[in-house]
């Protein structure tokens, strides 16, 4: 029989035998020798790897986790009718589909150029100017104006929500380019198309940004509401606020709508709501508001408001009050509250109706007190606060029967005395200038 005695080595408050610590060296070997690679067999067999990465389905080396599948790259199940599959491919990006169908989620391009597509699987980017742009989810086939959302030919532009969504091309120019269509409450049909350019709608539904003369939408805006239209041909820059429906802006831009519904505007005029601003080729009109209240003319403005039935339809002209009817160029027609016509009589004319009278206030005191006025009471009188100069310069015109009545002043020389007459018709009939003083 052979005795030994193993000789211990004191560390702290550890023991460690001779064996102990041959073996503590051994693993430190180990370690450096493997690193952080995976201590098994390299290959398991030739469809499973573990060789510092995980290869499933291939023997392709270059990726941490790499798995193949000529059906589907990956999938997590819980039944064979629940699942959710991954797949991935060159042209594809990355998708990532439900088994119900109900939803998906891809994404498309490469590191230069990406683009999303989110929801319904029926959404859609198309074209080959897609970079940078993004539909976020939403989409769905029933219903009216309802299925997926498509961004055609778009560059950087937005689709945020809701179904039937559309930024479209449909042109033979440069693509659109950084256009935004927003969600909704449970509607769609939006649509910005003939290679629009910075145009956006933030909600509501069947609105459309477009251009009749294929000529593209430039940075034109539509708020909210439904069925409004802006038909950009020019400029762009046109904005239809919102409101309740049927608003149109026409023209070569910088047209407005404010709100309200079935307000149309055209090239550089504005429509606060429910009127016509500016025409075709008659444009920087201003329709104040209100139902019925049209400035056709060009330069035109009628701001009379709510249920109106006035007009603004001269170049230049200007209307405010009911049925207030500034039709000649360069007119300008005031009205009361009394619902009759009242209308223009000439170019360059100015009426105003005020059957409870009027005042022309030009001087107050220190309280605000009127000192100085010409009234016209409802009586057709004319009263006047600080007496009448009369300082007429022109010839002296015929005194007959459109004349009658007239006050000329004449100023005399440093010979001859002023002189104050009147036209007037004697009991003869005759007219003649009675002189006064």
């Amino acid at each position: 029989m052979f005795k030994f005695k193993i000789k211990t080595y004191k560390i702290s408050w550890l023991k460690f035998t001779k064996i102990h610590f041959f073996l503590l060296i051994l693993c430190f070997n180990f370690l450096f020798v493997f690193k952080s690679t995976v201590i098994a067999t390299t290959k398991i067999n030739s469809n499973i790897q573990t060789d510092g990465s995980l290869s499933v389905g291939t023997t392709s080396n270059g990726a941490k986790l790499n798995i193949f599948s000529q059906l589907e790259d990956l999938r997590l199940i819980y039944d064979n009718s629940n699942y959710v599959s991954f797949l991935a491919s060159s042209s594809s990006g990355l998708a990532i589909n439900l088994s119900n169908n109900y939803g998906k989620w891809v994404m498309v391009g490469n590191a230069t150029s990406p683009s999303f597509v989110h929801g319904n699987k029926d959404n859609a980017l198309l074209g080959t100017n897609i970079e940078g742009s993004a539909i976020l989810s939403g989409g769905e086939s029933l219903g009216e104006y309802a299925g997926p959302n498509i961004i055609n030919n778009s560059q950087y532009s937005v689709i945020g929500g809701g179904y039937g969504h559309k930024i479209d091309w449909l042109g033979t120019g440069d693509p659109g380019r950084g256009n935004f269509i927003g969600g909704n409450g449970g509607n769609g049909g939006n649509i910005i198309e003939k290679s629009p350019q910075y145009s956006s709608i933030v909600g509501g539904d069947k609105n459309k940004i477009t251009s009749t003369t294929n000529i593209a939408p430039y940075a034109d805006f539509i708020g909210g509401g439904n069925t409004h239209t802006i038909d950009s041909n020019g400029v762009g820059h046109n904005v239809i606020m919102g409101g309740q429906s049927s608003n149109y802006v026409y023209g070569n831009g910088y047209a407005s709508v404010g709100g309200g519904s079935r307000g149309t505007a055209w090239d550089y005029s504005f429509s606060g709501a429910n009127s016509q601003a500016g025409s075709s080729g008659k444009a920087y009109a201003v329709a104040g508001g209100g139902y019925s209240c049209p400035a056709t003319g060009a330069y035109s403005m009628n701001i009379s408001g709510g249920y109106c039935y006035s007009l603004a339809s001269g170049q230049y002209s200007f209307a405010s009050g009911i049925h207030a009817k500034a039709t000649h160029d360069g007119s300008f027609v005031w009205t009361d509250s009394n619902n009759y016509d009242f209308s223009s009589e000439a170019i360059n004319n100015a009426k105003f109706r005020a059957t409870g009278g009027m005042r022309f206030v030009t001087a107050i005191d220190g309280s605000g007190n009127t000192t100085k006025a010409l009234t016209l009471s409802t009586a057709g009188n004319a009263v006047i606060t600080g007496g009448v100069k009369l300082a007429t310069t022109d010839t002296k015109p015929i005194c007959d029967s459109s004349t009658r009545g007239y006050l000329w002043f004449t100023q005399g020389t440093s010979t001859v005395k002023d002189s104050f007459e009147t036209c007037a018709k004697d009991a003869t009939n005759t007219y003649a200038w009675r002189t006064i003083y």
